[in-house]
């Protein structure tokens, strides 16, 4: 066949190809970079969860050195693949991984979490939801202020 005779089967099967790649969200598309691991994200976020890119209870207590739990001390007593707590004599800490991959739409996969902080016997109780990314795996992963449901407190009863 002489590139004439194809000619009039390439003008037909040409627009049907570009249209697969330039549609967003095609079939072909690419899974997100991801810099966070598949199995034992718990222990990863222990060491790797940058405290300072949240408003939270170690706030007062954190220097430029104490950027992680593990930085703190913090052992976890809880930890999987989609949980991390750390239930201690005076702090309950959790990371809850609500859904993960490229939630923002930049090509990175990012983490739904929910971060419960609390004061065991005081009343310091926060629980907020954020989106966390990782850039590169030499960074750590921050949160990013997103919009997240499933992670409100639960409403207390009103005194009668």
């Amino acid at each position: 066949m002489t590139g004439q005779a194809m000619n009039p089967l390439c003008s037909k099967i040409f627009p049907f190809l570009t249209a697969l790649v330039l549609v967003p969200g095609a079939v072909h598309a690419a899974p997100p970079t991801s810099f966070f691991p598949q199995r034992e994200l718990g222990k990863f976020l222990a060491e790797n969860f940058d405290l300072a890119s949240v408003r939270s209870s170690f706030g007062p207590r954190r220097t430029p050195d104490l950027r992680t739990f593990a930085d703190f001390g913090l052992s976890p007593t809880r930890s999987g693949d989609d949980v991390l707590e750390f239930d201690g004599e005076r702090w309950f800490y959790q990371l809850r991984v609500l859904r993960r991959g490229d939630l923002n739409n930049d090509g990175i996969e990012d983490l739904e979490v929910c971060f419960t902080d609390r004061a065991k016997g005081g009343s310091y109780d926060t629980r907020k939801a954020f989106l966390v990314s990782r850039y590169s795996d030499e960074t750590y992963a921050v949160a990013l202020n997103y919009e997240v449901e499933g992670c409100a407190l639960p409403k207390k009863a009103k005194a009668k």
